[in-house]
């Protein structure tokens, strides 16, 4: 079923920013495809977004805040006691109210949700829309600047779980465990031919589960730890790397010993290849081989094989009326002929016999010591650029450890990269004890095992089969549970190659979005998992960062088909370069069915004329600010659509939102 979102509007009281109502629809409350809403920094824009994405998602309901975060929301200036937000949706043209009601004497948030059946307590989103209504979701399209860089790390977000969401790809492993249950579930109401055996093993089976399951949970806590000491390591090399050679002389010589190393490692590499591609001839190995073969050779030759006649030949000549001598052949000579033919060699076995001696001939005709000395060469060589490798290595350690003396930011970034070295190390050997069968256990007397004493992954998997298996038979159910491990295994096939080719297809389309906004910058996404990866760096500048996030999340909501969400975004342009600008403007109305852009004066030059153009006018200008700035506020009164609350104006006109010159509050 397709999911389409609207923002209809919000309203804001008695919170940190200036109470106001937004309204995002025209006069028959038809969602409006551009809304931009100048708030100056200050004002209370970042309180804002947060409120938006915890009306979206129900991030603040069940004690989800502590109370003193819910007092950072509220109004600095005359504090009320309690504070309002209402954002107003439309769900699939049904219109959904969620309310978020503050208590700042107790700390507390309350929701409140009005839809088709009335209002009740709590957030209660229609079903269709929960899998986008949450905390991790909302904020792939209530974005910012923040959100760019997080893309970019693994511990922040969850890239591959957001395809995952919007293409119900996460809906296969929910049927391998509806399988399971089922199973489960056949295996209880069956009768068992030995009830207590029965109770017996389910009960070790659920202890095995349970123990495969929590040894799972930490090979999985272990392997995060990994990746995350990988990006760390790879992260502080690439800085101490960096600052390394910013000491211009120690620059010179690291360079100088890193180019050293290199050939060096050329060199080994490629004597290497000499050597291995040397000891494939036995002959080279010892001259006793070459003797051997050679003697073999010589043998052939004195006893006059291959023979000059084949066995084909007498074979032939057996069918014939006539001897090649003239004589007429019967029957006795026919069978004569046949007879002494198999004393000769086939035409294979001398064409075999020709080509082996030939080759043995070139290989140790001239001489039965050669080959091996080229080896012995070949080895010597070798051992020399080995010896070459490691003094370079060794040069090159001595000076980087010279200017880590010298410099002791430079030293605590090694003993780090160090401690980092030897916690991936550990780290490497615990998941590599998860992922080891574990020898000794014996696996025809698991049923005296103590579940607890297995630390292996693949032993506990074993165990649990073998376990599976005796309740099916004792259930009459192992045919069933075949089906059900088929199906299974189809379901995890069909699941891992769907994410992949979907994140792969996003992946190639992002990047051509990405050429398209920076045509001469080489930044590009090789992979998406839990975060985006970029290729061969770790992150990029503020604006690089920004549009790739662009880039992602707008192919992500454009491949989706079905769904359509609105894309809220803080700042869109302002850390990017103004000859990106005039692009992201470009792409702005085309990221998805409504575009909300929150938006500081400066941002205007080049994205908004561009965004002006692209959207065909259909733009809804809208100025926010606290009416303390006495000059904006004079103005503002002038207008004809403004309003004026207790602390804030709010001006819907495109010629003020144009004219409007702050930033910052403070520069005011």
């Amino acid at each position: 079923m397709s999911s389409i979102m609207h923002i209809l509007g919000w309203s804001a009281h008695g919170l940190r920013c200036p109470d106001h109502e937004v309204i995002c629809s025209d006069s028959e409350e038809t969602p409006l495809p551009i809304v931009l809403v100048q708030m100056p920094n200050g004002t209370g824009k970042t309180t804002t977004l947060s409120l938006l994405r915890a009306a979206l998602s129900g991030s603040a309901d069940k004690n989800a805040w502590s109370p003193s975060h819910v007092r950072t929301f509220q109004k600095q200036d005359n504090p009320d006691p309690d504070g309002l937000f209402e954002l107003r949706l439309l769900l699939n043209e049904q219109r959904v109210t969620i309310v978020l009601e503050f208590d700042f004497d107790s700390g507390r948030v309350y929701y409140k949700t009005t839809r088709g059946h009335g209002q009740v307590n709590g957030f209660d989103p229609p079903m269709e829309f929960r899998r986008f209504m949450n905390r991790e979701f909302v904020k792939f399209f209530v974005f910012d600047g923040e959100l760019a860089d997080n893309l970019l790390r693994q511990e922040h977000t969850d890239a591959q779980q957001a395809v995952e969401s919007l293409f119900q790809v996460h809906l296969l492993p929910q049927f391998q465990s509806r399988i399971s249950d089922y199973w489960d579930q056949q295996t209880r109401d069956v009768t068992a031919k030995d009830w207590t055996g029965h109770t017996r093993r389910t009960n070790k089976l659920q202890d095995w589960r349970s123990r495969l399951t929590d040894l799972q949970r930490k090979r999985s806590v272990c392997e995060s730890k990994f990746n995350k000491v990988l990006q760390d390591l790879s992260s502080q090399e690439e800085r101490y790397n960096t600052e390394i050679k910013k000491l211009e002389n120690r620059g010179r010589e690291i360079r100088s010993a890193e180019d050293a190393v290199d050939e060096a490692a050329k060199r080994v590499n490629d004597a290497t290849q000499g050597v291995l591609d040397a000891i494939r001839d036995p002959h080279a190995l010892s001259p006793t081989f070459a003797e051997s073969i050679y003697g073999l050779k010589m043998g052939l030759d004195r006893v006059k094989l291959p023979e000059t006649a084949a066995r084909e030949f007498f074979e032939e000549l057996s069918e014939e009326d006539q001897c090649v001598c003239g004589r007429p052949i019967n029957d006795d000579i026919k069978s004569a002929i046949r007879i002494r033919a198999s004393h000769y060699l086939g035409s294979d076995d001398v064409s075999l016999l020709n080509a082996m001696k030939t080759s043995i001939d070139e290989a140790v005709g001239s001489s039965r010591t050669r080959a091996a000395e080229l080896l012995t060469q070949h080895i010597n060589e070798l051992s020399r650029f080995v010896t070459h490798e490691l003094t370079a290595r060794n040069e090159l350690d001595h000076i980087r450890q010279e200017a880590e003396r010298s410099d002791p930011d430079l030293m605590r970034a090694k003993e780090r990269i160090d401690h980092l070295k030897s916690e991936r190390k550990d780290l490497q050997g615990q998941i590599a004890a998860f992922d080891t069968p574990d020898e000794t256990v014996n696996l025809d007397r698991i049923g005296h095992l103590d579940p607890n004493r297995v630390h292996s992954v693949v032993t506990a998997e074993q165990v649990v089969s073998i376990l599976e298996d005796q309740v099916a038979e004792i259930s009459d159910t192992l045919e069933l549970r075949k089906k059900r491990d088929l199906l299974k295994k189809l379901l995890h096939r069909s699941y891992v190659a769907a994410r992949t080719e979907i994140a792969n297809e996003i992946r190639d389309s992002a990047n051509d979005r990405i050429s398209e906004l920076m045509p001469d910058n080489s930044i590009r996404i090789e992979e998406i998992d839990r975060s985006v990866h970029l290729h061969r760096q770790t992150t990029g500048s503020a604006g690089e960062n920004l549009s790739v996030g662009y880039a992602f999340l707008a192919t992500l909501f454009n491949r989706s088909g079905e769904h359509e969400l609105p894309f809220v975004v803080d700042s869109p342009a302002n850390p990017i370069d103004y000859e990106i600008r005039s692009k992201i403007g470009d792409l702005a109305p085309s990221l998805t069915n409504q575009f909300i852009a929150f938006v500081i004066s400066s941002e205007r030059e080049k994205f908004l004329p561009a965004l002006r153009a692209a959207a065909n006018g259909q733009i809804k200008y809208i100025t926010l600010f606290r009416k303390k700035i006495a000059r904006h506020a004079q103005r503002a009164r002038t207008t004809s659509n403004h309003v004026e609350t207790a602390d804030g104006l709010l001006v819907e006109d495109e010629a003020f939102f144009n004219d409007f010159q702050l930033d910052t509050e403070e520069d005011e």
